[in-house]
């Protein structure tokens, strides 16, 4: 046979081959077959927006593929819909299908819909095979802890953990249930136990994130959101932590980048515009956040975020009415939400309820360290109710030079709680801490201190038993062991709440020092928190960094603006103390301009003045006006004295100095006798 007949045989034979192929793929697509492949594949990637695709196109080639169906569920499942995949659980069923092998998927479906009675139903069925024990497990574990019966969560999850320990959903699964029970070392260590059999697992990834972020910080968090999107771009829960993170680090572009990806993903995700939502109202633009809330189509209502939102939104528009239906609840929920008992107290001032508004600011106003601002409401409410002298009062209050001490938030349930009996299991964290907390409100810091130290060593890895033995040994006074206790929590969850305490326990323990050094490291991770800023700038005061102090003051100023007194007070302080007299003294002016009647404003004014050799007599009328106002407080009797001293005026100096000297653990109280002396 010639050379070019084999050439020809062989193309031939190509040429057939390659139709045959062809055609089996077009016969692969005709059946179904093909897309359930694919579809299969990307299930088993994570890929579930692929996969939901592939296997839609394969149910509609073939409407009675019980694998097709089966498989879609699942894809539902991971994608949250539970209604859709209970939908093609009763098909499989309806078609012959496995009931026991539906069993675990359709316990998800019905969690996922909020129905946890159900899913146990169907996971108790005798029919499930063994191939999904491990599932079933998982599933009962998450049920159960909807139900609120932890104990039998956590029998359930260390069962599905037995049954499946390299299955990293397993591992994910009992660490968001972990961190659900305050146990978050347990959390951490199941999420790096996920990782590890998983490195390329975005939910993995992402509760690695989630849990390093409240360890470390905002910052800290990142590069494990961009992991688990480096892994996988269109995870959701990847995407929506990534963009909640940059938001409350003031990344606004960012986030808004990636919600916008979020929106292309999933058009109608009410997370995502609920993130814009709140960036609008940052920025001042009410309507396009109001626009963009109602974009959610009240999915998001029964969140607190939410609620807080449209309260501030009604509230901006001068609709007091729905303010307070946006915010009641939320109090009721939360009744430790300082911000939006204030907010609520506020909507009651402007709808005329004065007696529901007083009622609702009545537990801040009850706190030794109340805001200035929420003193000051109050009083207007107890103006409108006639109460002149109260109203007086709290104004007094709010203008008082110092800050004290953070006191625990009372409550109306504390007096029963701490009179009845005590809670019967050590073990719980959770049951105990309420009870503690009202020991301590009710003055009792002993045995508070026992019993927390019993709570903190049964539950080592839960921050708020840590948090309340820090707590109950700071109100006995034991301060350093407080910053122990603390610190322990902070190695788990360094959140605000460690960073104020722990900060403000090295104060009062003698090293401020420390104090800064705590404030520092959780501003760097976290550095829009207002609320840590003006610590950080008070303990930095304390220290005397007044450099430190001036930078952490300024950055505040421009976050909230020029027109809160104490702020500009200790601008001017810090500003006077850094050696800029110019600063000192236009800070200290617009301080006294917004509230002359503060002791704090008075004062700082005068002894600028003083200190800048502006002024003598005018700032000797400033300083004896915030003495007057506040005759008790050693600083304004010292700076007075040293006035009257630089003037001349020894007998009254004297008598000033005095005064200041005389006040036990007044930190000046050295400078104070030294002056005296001098005389």
């Amino acid at each position: 046979m010639s050379r070019g007949r084999l050439i020809l045989l062989a193309a031939v034979a190509l040429l057939l081959l390659g139709g045959a192929a062809v055609w089996q793929r077009l016969a692969a697509e005709r059946d179904g077959s093909a897309p359930l492949e694919r579809g299969t594949a990307a299930l088993m990637k994570g890929d579930m927006r692929t996969a939901r695709v592939e296997l839609m196109n394969a149910i509609k080639v073939d409407p009675r593929s019980v694998a097709a169906r089966m498989a879609q569920a699942r894809v539902l499942v991971a994608l949250g819909d539970g209604a859709g995949a209970q939908a093609e659980l009763v098909r499989v069923r309806q078609l012959g299908g496995s009931i026991g092998k539906t069993r675990a998927p359709m316990a998800q479906a019905l969690l996922l819909q909020g129905d946890a009675d159900a899913a146990l139903r169907e996971l108790r069925a005798d029919d499930i095979p063994a191939e999904d024990a491990a599932l079933a497990e998982r599933v009962e574990g998450e049920a159960s802890a909807a139900k609120g019966d932890m104990a039998a969560a956590a029998a359930a999850f260390d069962g599905a953990l037995r049954l499946a320990p390299r299955d990293p959903a397993t591992w994910i699964a009992a660490g968001r249930f972990r961190l659900a029970i305050g146990d978050q070392a347990g959390a951490i260590g199941a999420a790096d136990g996920a990782v590890a059999i998983d490195p390329n697992n975005a939910r993995a990834l992402t509760l690695r994130g989630e849990l390093t972020r409240d360890q470390y910080g905002l910052k800290a968090a990142l590069p494990w959101f961009e992991r688990a999107l480096a892994a996988s771009p269109d995870d959701m829960s990847a995407l929506t932590a990534y963009a909640v993170t940059l938001a409350e680090l003031g990344e606004a572009s960012r986030m808004l980048s990636v919600t916008r990806r979020i929106l292309a993903l999933d058009p109608g995700n009410a997370r995502a515009w609920m993130m814009q939502a709140v960036m609008a109202a940052r920025a001042g633009r009410d309507d396009l956040a109001r626009a963009l809330l109602d974009r959610t189509q009240g999915r998001l209502d029964g969140e607190p975020a939410t609620m807080l939102l449209r309260g501030v939104l009604q509230l901006e528009e001068g609709n007091a009415v729905l303010a307070v239906e946006a915010l009641a609840p939320l109090v009721a929920q939360q009744p430790e939400n300082r911000a939006a008992r204030a907010l609520l107290g506020r909507a009651y001032l402007a709808g005329g309820d004065y007696g529901a508004a007083a009622a609702a600011l009545a537990p801040l106003v009850a706190q030794r360290d109340a805001d200035p601002y929420v003193l000051t409401l109050a009083a207007r409410v107890q103006e409108q109710l006639g109460n002149r002298r109260m109203a007086q009062d709290m104004l007094a209050r709010a203008a008082w030079p110092q800050r004290p001490a953070t006191d625990i938030f009372a409550s109306a349930q504390d007096a029963g709680l701490a009179a009845g009996a005590p809670p019967p299991s050590f073990a719980t964290a959770w049951d105990n801490i309420p009870y503690i907390r009202a020991m301590l409100r009710s003055g009792r810091a002993s045995e508070a201190v026992d019993r927390a130290a019993l709570v903190a060593r049964a539950n080592p890895g839960a921050p708020a038993a840590q948090i309340v033995l820090g707590d109950a040994l700071d109100a006995a006074g034991r301060f350093t062991e407080a910053t122990e206790a603390y610190e322990q929590a902070a190695n788990i969850r360094f959140g605000r709440d460690v960073a104020l305490r722990l900060a403000a326990a090295w104060g009062k323990a003698g090293n401020p020092a420390r104090g800064v050094q705590v404030m520092r490291l959780y501003l760097a991770q976290n550095p829009n928190d207002i609320v840590a800023q003006r610590l950080a700038a008070a303990v930095a005061m304390q220290a005397q960094d007044w450099r430190g102090a001036l930078r952490l003051l300024k950055a505040i100023q421009a976050q909230i603006g020029g027109q809160d007194a104490l702020l500009m007070t200790d601008l001017a302080r810090a500003s006077l103390e850094t050696g800029d007299g110019a600063a000192a003294r236009a800070y200290a002016a617009h301080a006294y301009r917004l509230l002359p009647m503060s002791p704090a404003t008075a004062d700082i004014f005068g002894w600028t003045l003083l200190r800048t050799g502006r002024g003598n007599q005018q700032a000797i009328d400033l300083l004896e006006k915030a003495a007057a106002l506040a005759p008790g407080h050693p600083t304004l009797q010292l700076h007075l004295g040293q006035a009257y001293a630089a003037m001349g005026r020894r007998g009254e100096a004297k008598l000033a100095l005095a005064r200041a000297a005389a006040v036990p653990g007044f930190a000046e109280q050295r400078q104070a006798r030294e002056a005296l002396a001098a005389l």
